[in-house]
């Protein structure tokens, strides 16, 4: 019988920390790529980016209609923030595996799908 960890995560909450993790790997994304791709909830997914926004440790900016989410680089903790991040993320499979299937740039102009 597995028995499922009620722990809240290092940084408060399950969906937090692999919000976290996830862009210390892939630097930038946006909340439906983000609930998609950690299978979360888009309304968990987007309250969560709106919060550590709030706190000042995400940064946001619009690119077209598009809100793209970042870790803050004049967050005062960023450096090591940052690195503890990227480690905890390359030492979890499943957030590793997760930042891989992300598409990092545009499609070519009319490839076939």
């Amino acid at each position: 019988m597995m028995v499922q960890s009620l722990s809240r995560g290092l940084f408060g909450s399950r969906a937090r920390e692999r919000i976290l993790k996830l862009l210390g790997l892939v630097e930038r994304s946006y909340a439906r790529e983000l609930a998609k791709v950690l299978d979360e909830d888009l309304s968990v997914v987007q309250r969560t980016v709106d919060d550590l926004e709030r706190d000042g440790v995400l940064a946001s900016r619009l690119v077209g209609r598009t809100r793209l989410f970042e870790l803050n680089r004049t967050y005062q903790h960023y450096p090591p923030l940052h690195d503890l991040l990227a480690r905890m993320g390359q030492s979890d499979p499943a957030t590793v595996e997760s930042a891989r299937r992300l598409r990092q740039r545009p499609r070519r102009a009319r490839k076939e799908l």
